[in-house]
């Protein structure tokens, strides 16, 4: 995993001038500027998509004022938008494959009678709960094998939106990360400049 990002005026490192310079410049790039807006092409597969479009939409409107993107990243920040859109249905599906279980129900009233009931012994406390509707063993193994796979497929999205976020600059630490690659580049074309080529 890589070392967390630091912003130029958190770092302990001593700079050159010229380094500091560089490092502070290119954070400013990534730092509200009002005075731009990014001119990002919607993807049709977004547009189609109600959820995706919501996400998009809100996503803009939270980087009002930085320069993050470009028009180059439309297509990514079209993924990201419909990995989330498929994040919510995933989420979805696993709420109702729970609540047909009975899972979601009895885990939180459970909980709730738990609590309440606290003078019952274990045994009499998981016979109380056994009013959910009964399923043949065949039909249980299929649910928790589905709740297992669809669980599986959240879990992926979810790291796939966290991987895409901090790609895009999205996430603090991806923000610095970008900030330190600009610095960087600044830098080397500055120390080309010494050589006089």
């Amino acid at each position: 995993m890589p070392t967390a990002a630091k912003p130029a005026e958190n770092m302990t490192k001593h700079f050159t001038r010229e380094e500091r310079e560089a490092r502070e410049q290119a954070e400013a790039g990534v730092l509200p500027d009002r005075g731009r807006d990014p001119k990002l092409k919607k993807p049709a597969i977004v547009s189609s998509n109600k959820r995706a479009n919501a996400y998009w939409n809100q996503t803009l409107k939270q980087m009002e004022g930085l320069v993050l993107l470009d028009d180059l990243d439309s297509t990514v920040l079209a993924g990201y938008c419909s990995m989330l859109a498929r994040r919510d249905q995933t989420t979805l599906l696993v709420n109702q494959l729970m609540a047909r279980l009975g899972v979601q129900d009895a885990v939180e009233n459970g909980a709730k009678r738990r609590k309440s009931d606290a003078a019952l012994s274990d045994q009499e406390w998981e016979e109380s709960a056994k009013g959910t509707p009964a399923m043949t063993p065949d039909e249980l193994v299929e649910a928790v094998s589905k709740l297992d796979t669809l669980t599986g497929k959240l879990q992926a999205l979810e790291r796939n939106v966290l991987q895409y976020a901090d790609k895009l600059g999205l996430t603090p630490s991806g923000r610095v990360r970008l900030a330190q690659r600009r610095a960087a580049s600044a830098g080397e074309k500055q120390a080309d400049d010494l050589f006089g080529d």
